[in-house]
């Protein structure tokens, strides 16, 4: 199905979502 072919991409595309994420989480937390 589609999902093998867009596996590839949402992967990179999540990983550069998950470091933005906890990265804010992060800096709000040490703020905090």
């Amino acid at each position: 199905r589609l999902r093998i072919y867009r596996y590839r991409g949402s992967v990179l595309v999540d990983y550069r979502i998950l470091r933005n994420f906890v990265r804010i989480y992060q800096f709000t937390g040490f703020t905090q």
